[in-house]
């Protein structure tokens, strides 16, 4: 067995067993897990761009593995994917860095490729994807694929990248951003292979070939027409997408079953295009507004790599620019990584104050990462070069500073999605229809009525906004709809209230939503239009016990924006909750509903604003003012804490 096989199994059984040792045994609390687990379990069409070989892959390694949960199965998926992106990833460093630096021992080479992999393996981007059921860790296997392709310096490696490349699209269009270095590749292969000609000749002791009469056998246009060929090859599993919507799964986000919905889903026309995000994500850019992302991005990278693994990155970036056999390679990644980290960044202009940020962009930071790994690689040569003692330490603080990861808190024993789920069916009648659930709420009733096969009976008015959305209302629940054809989203969402109301109950997890229309909290969610109040509230108390409480129940001792976001719903019910109870007067259980809201989540700014309201109407001013203020610190722009504030000095004197 060679070395590189050696090195490429211990450091996949390394990665695997980590990855799997806080593996997700059920819905992950991280962005469109719930949504891919359904789609993968029914092989269906999941949210746009639809990542059709994720699905498929995800479908196969589950009739593969007969035993376990869907939502494990999938997961678990990205743990192996993971652990072979490490291990991918590590090869070809060793690889690439065995023929460009002549001038270092074989075994420092390996030493330094093994040191870059296990640290790219352990960034927190890294270990997060590789242990829910999100498409980019395999983003990542495909990424040292290609980049292996590449730097392999010969055209069939070349034109199988090409392959990987229309592949790797129906995983995930962030391939998209290594596009332009193949343009860079037909000078790259004859650089990389004039050093192995001048290698082999004074192996062999013959005498060189010309430099300048070299050129790759297949340069030219041949090369760039087969590796189209193999591109389109690739990218043909996109046809999955109107193939299996045309059979009417269960899971078909945008229908592209027709022309015009298969582009639209390539292209997320209904789901924001290019914009990371809908509504926060702007795309208008300013002096100001570029060097904050470029900060904000090495402020993130920072914490992926820490000041050890940025310093050793930089140098070996810098080591490139001397004259050597892997100059040019070194400058294609270091494209690479422009393109696809801080260009991407500035490209998404997501607002950086935002809670939602850097939860956004993590799983953006994972092809940067791999590309980060070579030249960690290329830094920690240059410390081997000067001394064994100096490399030996600049090791000790690479793996030292990331150590931290290794003792982050496992996903085996997360629940928190799963249990919402319940508890969200719990509170709903028979028939009950969600009208616009968030993601978190609508990804994860579809995962449990698809995997688990409950509650079938509720009805998730989805994207009823977009054309597909309300032709699939027409098909699937036609008793919703007069039959009379409604021209825009406007007049649909009239007809929701004064017509559809009456056919089902209808219910929202978010009262925000709902603008002015009247509703009353039924645990976790808000009930539109209750016609008994006080029986609604009852409904409302008693659904607050049935919850299940499994794991840590307050916010802030997670440091994952998903899982305080969960957990904000159960905050959220009781405030509101408070409210019912403050506004029939029984205010000594508004204020206990209040108390639990915040023990739950102590930065839920409008729990003591609401508390403070009663504190106000007991003519206690003291706990009053004390309570706004709190509210006021935790949202400082709410006009409305603050008006209150200024009105109890003036009742109090």
């Amino acid at each position: 067995m060679t070395a590189s096989r050696i090195l490429s199994s211990v450091l996949f059984l390394m990665a695997f067993a980590f990855y799997l040792s806080g593996l997700c045994g059920t819905i992950p609390a991280y962005r469109d897990s719930g949504d891919l687990i359904a789609s993968i379990h029914t092989l269906g069409i999941a949210h746009p761009p639809g990542y059709a070989l994720y699905i498929l892959l995800g479908k196969c390694l589950s009739g593969l593995i007969p035993f376990s949960q869907p939502a494990y199965r999938a997961n678990l998926l990205s743990a192996l994917a993971g652990a072979g992106a490490v291990a991918l990833g590590g090869v070809v460093i060793l690889v690439f860095y065995r023929r460009v630096a002549s001038d270092a021992s074989r075994w420092g080479i390996a030493l330094c490729a093994v040191v870059a992999a296990l640290l790219f393996g352990s960034t927190p981007a890294m270990v997060e994807l590789a242990r829910v059921s999100e498409m980019y860790a395999v983003v990542a296997l495909f990424a040292a694929g290609i980049l292996g392709g590449l730097l392999a310096g010969t055209p069939e490696a070349y034109r199988v990248s090409w392959f990987l490349l229309g592949l790797g699209l129906a995983i995930h269009p962030v391939l998209i951003f290594l596009l332009p270095v193949f343009f860079l590749l037909p000078g790259t292969l004859a650089v990389i292979a004039r050093s192995e000609a001048t290698k082999q000749s004074v192996l062999s002791d013959r005498s060189p070939r010309s430099p300048k009469n070299w050129r790759p056998r297949d340069d030219g246009n041949g090369l760039f027409l087969l590796s189209l060929l193999g591109f389109l090859l690739g990218a043909s599993v996109f046809l999955f997408l109107p193939i299996r919507s045309a059979q009417s799964p269960w899971m078909n986000w945008g229908d592209p079953s027709t022309w015009r919905n298969f582009w639209r889903v390539l292209l997320r026309a209904d789901y924001g295009g290019l914009k990371l995000h809908p509504e926060q994500s702007i795309l208008s850019w300013t002096p100001e507004t570029l060097a904050t992302q470029i900060l904000y991005f090495v402020r993130l990278f920072r914490q992926e790599w820490g000041i050890s693994g940025l310093l050793a990155g930089v140098l070996g970036g810098l080591a490139a620019l001397r004259p050597c056999p892997g100059r040019r390679p070194l400058a294609m990644l270091s494209l690479a990584w422009l393109l696809s980290g801080p260009c991407f960044f500035v490209l998404s202009n997501l607002p950086v104050q935002e809670p939602t940020t850097p939860a956004i962009l993590q799983p953006y930071l994972v092809i940067p990462n791999l590309v980060w790994a070579f030249l960690v690689t290329g830094g920690c040569l240059v410390f081997l070069r000067r001394n064994r003692w100096v490399a030996a330490l600049a090791v000790l603080c690479l793996v030292s500073e990331s150590a931290f990861t290794l003792t982050r808190v496992s996903h085996r024993s997360d629940f928190y999605t799963y249990d919402y789920g319940l508890d969200v069916m719990r509170s709903l009648p028979l028939g009950a229809v969600v009208f616009d659930p968030d993601d978190p709420t609508s990804f994860t009733l579809h995962a449990l009525q698809t995997t688990e096969g409950r509650r079938r009976d509720l009805v998730l008015l989805n994207f009823f906004r977009t054309r597909w959305g309300y032709e699939q209302i027409r098909r699937r629940w036609p008793e919703l709809l007069p039959g009379v054809p409604i021209d825009n989203a406007q007049d649909l969402q009239r007809i929701f209230w004064e017509y559809s109301i009456r056919q089902r109950p209808f219910f929202v997890e978010l009262p925000q939503k709902l603008g002015g229309l009247p509703y009353e909290a039924q645990g976790l969610v808000y009930a539109v239009k209750p016609s008994a109040p006080a029986a609604v509230r009852s409904r409302g108390e008693a659904l607050l016990h049935l919850y299940r409480r499994r794991g840590d129940f307050k916010t802030v001792h997670h440091p994952d924006f998903y899982t305080r976001h969960l957990l904000g719903y159960y905050a959220a019910a009781y405030s509101n909750l408070g409210i019912a109870n403050a506004g029939a007067g029984r205010l000594a259980d508004a204020v206990a509903h209040y108390k639990v809201a915040l023990w739950i989540d102590p930065e839920l700014a409008a729990a003591y604003n609401n508390w403070a309201v009663v504190a106000h109407g007991r003519r206690d001013f003291a706990r009053a003012i004390d309570l706004y203020q709190k509210a006021i610190e935790l949202e400082p722009a709410n006009a409305s804490f603050r008006r209150n504030l200024e009105l109890v000095p003036r009742q109090s004197n």
